[in-house]
């Protein structure tokens, strides 16, 4: 019963505030043409690990990999892996054992690295990208207009690389709001899609962008015992 007060007098004074409005959505379209879909795919399905460990037998002249490279053990014999980009970024990070055990939040910090150590989730630069699409980037027009599309070898000619890809943010927070990625998704053990859609089966790039709003917030934080004070978000 006083748990149930409780919730009935945060909402009261939401509405009372004026806090009680929905999140808002807005339709954008993407610079390139991205599928969440094929790329989870590609990571999921073994291809991304098999085309590294074949890439270290046939720089080695071998025909079984050792279990160091079997297993993931990079540290094994990268003694310097955190300067070795950008494949450090993922490889590091998952040397991490409560991280391996997140299989859910793994697919999505292998490149949204923030989330795991930082407030903002980030989004990788074109340098990132380009370690496979190494053939650049080309223009593609169809009935939205002129894109970007990141391209492998083999693909047609290529334009020269951009510096980084103009990715338009699809979710946001209010400026006045503090919030860490760090703190929701490694230490409350979130997953990503308590809060944002599931991209598994998104076969091109998200276009509408989603400013959270507080309902969207306190409604979560009132269910998980999580504080409603205002100084915990408002800084």
């Amino acid at each position: 019963m006083r748990r149930w007060l409780k919730d009935a007098c945060l909402g009261l004074v939401l509405v009372a505030a004026g806090c009680s409005r929905p999140s808002t959505e807005v339709r954008v379209q993407q610079p390139i043409d991205f599928s969440h879909q094929a790329h989870l795919a590609y990571f999921s399905t073994g291809q991304h690990r098999n085309e590294k460990i074949k890439m270290h037998l046939d720089i080695f002249g071998m025909d079984q990999p050792p279990a160091e490279l079997a297993e993931g053990r990079c540290v094994e014999c990268h003694d310097d892996l955190a300067d070795r980009k950008p494949c450090a970024g993922c490889h590091v990070q998952f040397q991490n054992a409560a991280l391996r055990s997140q299989t859910d939040v793994r697919r999505c910090v292998a490149c949204h690295r923030g989330a795991w150590g930082g407030s903002d989730a980030t989004i990788p630069s074109a340098a990132s990208c380009l370690s496979c699409h190494d053939a650049g980037m080309r223009e593609a027009h169809d009935d939205t207009g002129p894109r970007l599309v990141l391209v492998r070898d083999g693909d047609p000619p290529a334009k020269q690389p951009i510096e980084d890809v103009p990715w338009v943010r699809i979710n946001t927070m209010p400026p006045n709001v503090y919030f860490s990625h760090t703190a929701h998704v490694r230490f409350a053990e979130m997953p990503c899609t308590s809060c944002h859609q599931d991209m598994r089966a998104l076969g091109s790039a998200p276009s509408v962008v989603r400013v959270f709003s507080m309902t969207d917030c306190l409604t979560c934080h009132v269910q998980k015992g999580a504080s409603t004070d205002c100084l915990t978000c408002h800084k």
